[in-house]
C-alpha cells in the first residue's frame, strides 16, 4: 500500500474545533482508515475524500483532528506503517 501523508494545520470544521489536519493519499480502503481512527483517536475527527485517480484506486483524504496528539499518532502509527 502506498501512503503519502502531508501535514498542515487547516482551521476548524463542524461542531468540535478540528484544528489539526492531514492530507493523506492511500491505495487502501477508506473504511480501513475510518476503522483505525475510531479505534485509536481519543478526540473528535472528520474524514473527507478530496479526490480519486481515474482508476478509482488512489484516494486523497483530508483528515481533521481535534487533538494534535491524535494527528501525530495517525502519522506515526498508520500513515508511515
Amino acid at each position: 500500500m502506498m501512503n503519502e501523508p502531508q501535514m498542515d494545520n487547516i482551521g476548524s470544521v463542524g461542531h468540535a474545533t478540528l484544528a489539526f489536519g492531514v492530507l493523506f493519499s492511500t491505495l487502501g480502503a477508506v473504511a480501513d482508515v475510518e476503522d483505525w481512527l475510531d479505534d485509536n483517536c481519543t478526540g473528535d475527527w472528520s474524514l473527507q475524500v478530496e479526490g480519486m485517480d481515474d482508476s478509482l484506486t488512489k484516494k486523497s483524504l483530508r483528515i481533521m483532528f481535534e487533538l494534535e496528539a491524535d494527528k501525530l499518532t495517525f502519522i506515526n502509527d498508520f500513515a508511515r506503517a
